[in-house]
């Protein structure tokens, strides 16, 4: 009989102290929330609109790492006053000036060529350009990029070609 009260007492504790402790965690303490706060404005931004949030500019900026296979200091320079932390308004770089081209040459593509035939892209499979189509997660892909004729058709007279004759004949090539 006395384990029985023991064993009553010790869950009893144990429930009330659960309870206590669920309770607490709803009560309302200082939250680091303080409400909206504004973005300060970027320092430096040429390219990308200057009032861009936060954690769209990190999207992009990790599409971009990933997409060339690089980390933030392959564009971005080391600080000068905490080199284990980057300098990112500053453009010593001449990777960074490069990056900023070919965002430019991006946006002017899908402006001129994807964006006029939106929602229905030419050609379906291609929805809109970015850097990963040509990079391919690579920093540089001159070597991947220089075996392109390699990878379409050439004219070859030997070739069964019925099916560009078929098209010519009926004035479609």
């Amino acid at each position: 009989m006395k384990i029985k009260k023991k064993l009553f007492a010790l869950f009893s504790g144990i429930g009330i102290l659960m309870v206590g402790f669920g309770l607490y965690a709803f009560t309302a303490g200082p939250s680091s929330d303080q409400g909206y706060l504004p973005q300060p404005p970027w320092e430096n931004l040429k390219v990308l609109p200057k009032d861009i949030s936060k954690d769209s500019l990190t999207h992009l900026m990790k599409n971009y790492t990933a997409s060339l296979g690089v980390k933030c200091n392959y564009c971005h320079m080391p600080s000068k006053v905490d080199p284990s932390k980057l300098d990112f308004p500053n453009d010593t770089k001449i990777e960074k000036e490069i990056a900023r081209g070919m965002i430019k040459m991006t946006n002017e593509i899908n402006e001129n060529y994807f964006k006029p035939f939106f929602p229905d892209p030419k050609p379906k499979q291609v929805q809109v350009v970015n850097c990963v189509l040509c990079h391919r997660g690579t920093a540089n892909p001159e070597k991947y990029l220089s075996q392109m004729g390699e990878m379409y058709k050439t004219y070859d007279p030997n070739r069964d070609n019925r099916k560009e004759k078929a098209l010519e004949g009926e004035g479609k090539q």
